[in-house]
């Protein structure tokens, strides 16, 4: 009796292996999907993309610090998820760092911020009924930058003079994070311009807000440039 395998010993055996397959593959994968992150990291830091593309290096980190957490708490298909994609950012950063890129980096930074406000300046002379104008935003923000209130101040003053006049705010964004939350950034973007018009004297019902996220860029390039064109309001007459 000592040396043989009990019958319920032989029914426990096929469970025990079931159980084992049934949780051990997934965190398999989910750990694939981790390393390939982690590959793609490495070669970013490689083309200095820490400082060469800086926003979009330190939002794959913060994605794939958040797929370890999420794989650590057995939420293995949020893990895969968000891990793919850290991948997809590590590799925009990698794409945007160019040999040499890291030299001119004060360079590169100032200039998109010069062109942004140059564009500010040129819509503060604009009528309604042109073109109204665009407003940019920081990474992952939705505040009225100081250089774009002067742009609202001049449209609100003009709409508050005139209840018929309606425009529509599209808020936008660059490519990175998912498209759900970039849906909801631009909304708050938009949302954002609206509540800045009707502190000024605009009624609400003369602006309509929409988001497009990042569904339609102006610039389809992967530098911070680029991006930084990407993140924008535009307000349209209606």
């Amino acid at each position: 009796m000592s040396g043989s395998i009990q019958p319920r010993t032989l029914i426990a055996l096929p469970l025990l292996a079931a159980l084992i397959f049934s949780t051990g593959c997934p965190k398999k994968t989910a750990d694939l999907e981790l390393e390939a992150a982690r590959a793609a990291m490495d070669e970013a830091r490689k083309k200095k993309a820490n400082d060469c593309a800086q926003e979009t290096y330190q939002a794959a980190e913060a994605a794939i610090a958040e797929a370890k957490r999420l794989a650590e708490a057995g939420e293995i298909e949020d893990a895969k998820k968000k891990a793919g994609e850290a991948k997809a950012l590590a590799e925009q950063a990698a794409a945007a760092s160019r040999p040499g890129c890291d030299e001119k980096k004060t360079a590169d930074d100032e200039g998109p911020k010069e062109k942004v406000t140059d564009a500010t300046a040129a819509n503060m002379n604009m009528k309604l009924g042109d073109a109204v104008g665009t407003i940019y935003f920081d990474y992952n923000d939705a505040t009225i930058r100081e250089d774009s209130k002067a742009v609202l101040s001049r449209v609100a003053e003009v709409m508050s003079k005139d209840q018929g006049l309606k425009v529509e705010v599209e808020g936008h964004c660059d490519v990175r994070g998912s498209t759900e939350y970039n849906l909801h950034l631009g909304e708050r973007r938009a949302r954002s311009v609206m509540k800045y018009l009707v502190a000024q004297g605009v009624e609400p019902k003369q602006v309509e807000i929409i988001s497009y996220g990042e569904e339609r860029p102006v610039d389809m390039g992967m530098s911070e440039e680029a991006h930084q064109r990407n993140r924008r309001a535009e307000l349209k007459p209606q």
